[in-house]
């Protein structure tokens, strides 16, 4: 069996979670070995036309990958260390900052473990500083200790990336990991036409925010999906589309040439001394922006996107897989670990047979 035979034998099983309707669409690709291949299914919305490859998925926060690349090409050209402090790159000059960040490392970022709360909804203060948010953040919430999984170390990373090089986190994405990879479709500003529909609205978020006490009034409409529009409130409302933790849109193509990035039979786009370090398990299954455990079966590691993405590296089986859906997009909103890890399963099984 060859590598599109093996996702054409994916077909029942995919089909009757589009059935089921935890997601309107799915693209499925694989790259083993020396070939690359890809399977599109279902639609681009619940009344769209026909999905293909070709089409960009809003990958939420696989978006944080892109930003790890970046931020280990600056490491391995000695702009940055892993070890470096943050307030050495930001200088932030409020004292509560220096307080509660002084400790904080590239590494620690990397790792989540830089004790940072996992997230807070920036946009609910429209015009205010980003350094002035935090402030309240960190003075009401103290550091925690070990892992805590948090958009706001992405966030901060790619602060890191564009104050090292001094370009916008665009400019500087494009320089350090979109051209050197030849992603052709990766980006922060899509064609509409070309995206997948997720969510209606913010319907989530909302919940979120007023579960916090907090409000805000510039929620996008619920009556139509957004499409081409970064799903994330923090990436939309208050980064404008452009931020480390999430709002890139690609398709599954350029999603496998970021995993076979972390390929380390394909250890060309990082040195080894580097990547060595990325694919340490650092404590609580974290390497350098990726992720060990059970989502991840038989050793591989990888990462996933609230819309639907996700995405699978196993170095020693010289196996990627992206598993890219809108299950925001759905009448209601279900997990899909379980079909992540079946579809996983099923590709690993073929290719040990």
């Amino acid at each position: 069996m060859n590598e599109q035979e093996r996702l054409e034998s994916l077909s029942p099983l995919v089909q009757q979670y589009i059935g089921e309707q935890y997601f309107s669409g799915a693209v499925i690709a694989l790259s083993h070995a020396q070939s690359t291949c890809s399977k599109a299914w279902g639609t681009t919305a619940m009344q769209g036309g026909p999905l293909d490859g070709s089409h960009l998925f809003d990958l939420a926060s696989l978006t944080k990958l892109f930003t790890t690349l970046a931020v280990l090409r600056l490491i391995d050209t000695a702009m940055v260390s892993d070890q470096t402090r943050l307030l050495d790159i930001l200088h932030f000059p409020d004292p509560v900052l220096a307080t509660y960040l002084g400790k904080v490392t590239v590494s620690s970022l990397l790792t989540h473990t830089s004790g940072l709360p996992a997230w807070y909804p920036f946009y609910t203060r429209q015009g205010e500083s980003f350094e002035g948010i935090l402030h309240d953040i960190l003075h009401s919430t103290p550091l925690q200790t070990g892992v805590v999984y948090s958009d706001l170390n992405f966030m901060l990373l790619g602060m890191v990336v564009s104050s090292v090089t001094k370009l916008s986190l665009e400019q500087a994405m494009r320089s350090l990991v979109f051209e050197p990879l030849n992603l052709k479709s990766a980006t922060y500003h899509p064609k509409r036409s070309r995206c997948v529909a997720t969510e209606f609205g913010n319907q989530i978020e909302k919940r979120m925010v007023s579960e916090r006490g907090l409000h805000f009034d510039g929620w996008r409409s619920e009556q139509v999906p957004l499409c081409g529009q970064c799903n994330d409130g923090n990436g939309f409302y208050y980064f404008g589309g452009v931020a480390g933790h999430a709002g890139i849109f690609a398709d599954a193509t350029d999603v496998l040439a970021v995993g076979r990035a972390f390929d380390s039979k394909r250890g060309t786009f990082l040195s080894p001394d580097v990547l060595t370090r990325t694919l340490h398990d650092w404590g609580g299954g974290r390497g350098f922006g990726i992720q060990y455990g059970e989502l991840y079966p038989n050793g591989g590691f990888g990462h996933t996107g609230f819309t639907g993405t996700y995405l699978y590296i196993h170095p020693q089986r010289d196996l990627v897989i992206t598993i890219l859906t809108n299950r925001l997009h759905a009448p209601v909103v279900q997990s899909i670990n379980h079909i992540r890890i079946e579809v996983v399963m099923q590709l690993l099984r073929s290719i040990a047979s």
